[in-house]
């Protein structure tokens, strides 16, 4: 019994297990910039499908799109679902990717999705992967880590500040040369 015990134990500590992660991490950002990040697989072996979910805070962060990765493709031709954005609750559900056909899972590191949002207002938001299911070409799960974003959103220099600092400095450059001509160059 001991002996089947220890063997268990060896196989489920020998097993690998892929990461999950949104990239980068920390993003920085102005409001009203548009910007993507990238849900990308680290260390995984024979990958054939793929299914996460996103969450996000909607009073920070908007999100406009969800794209297909190269990774996947590595393999040869892919299905791919963006899922659905839902800009109330903060969440693109269901975004799923599989290869099509009897053929190898790929194995390495990569991009599974491109997710595009635009920030909204300045704050702190992390970029949540949720509800993963990654599975082989077996039909087997693969077990995986993940890693969350974080999105640092600052508020943009208001242009109207900079044009009056540039507005009163050639006011006084112009009233230093009038003064200095209308003076004949003497004070």
């Amino acid at each position: 019994m001991m002996r089947v015990l220890a063997s268990c134990l060896f196989v489920v500590c020998c097993v690998q297990s892929a990461t999950i992660s949104v990239s980068p991490s920390p993003y920085n950002v102005e409001v009203g910039q548009s910007f993507t990040v990238d849900v990308g697989i680290d260390s995984v072996a024979d990958l054939y499908a793929c299914q996460f979910d996103l969450a996000f805070d909607p009073g920070l962060l908007s999100a406009s799109a969800i794209a297909e990765g190269a990774f996947l493709g590595l393999g040869g031709p892919t299905f791919f679902l963006a899922g659905t954005i839902d800009n109330v609750d903060g969440l693109i559900l269901s975004t799923a990717d599989s290869l099509e056909g009897p053929v190898s899972g790929v194995t390495g590191t990569g991009v599974l999705a491109s997710a595009t949002f635009t920030a909204l207002a300045p704050g702190t938001t992390s970029i949540e992967i949720a509800n993963t299911f990654l599975i082989d070409s077996q039909s087997d799960f693969i077990y995986a880590t993940t890693g969350d974003g974080t999105i640092n959103v600052v508020a943009t220099p208001e242009p109207v500040s900079v044009g009056l600092l540039l507005l009163a400095l050639a006011s006084l450059a112009a009233f230093g040369t009038v003064s200095s001509w209308t003076h004949g160059g003497q004070f």
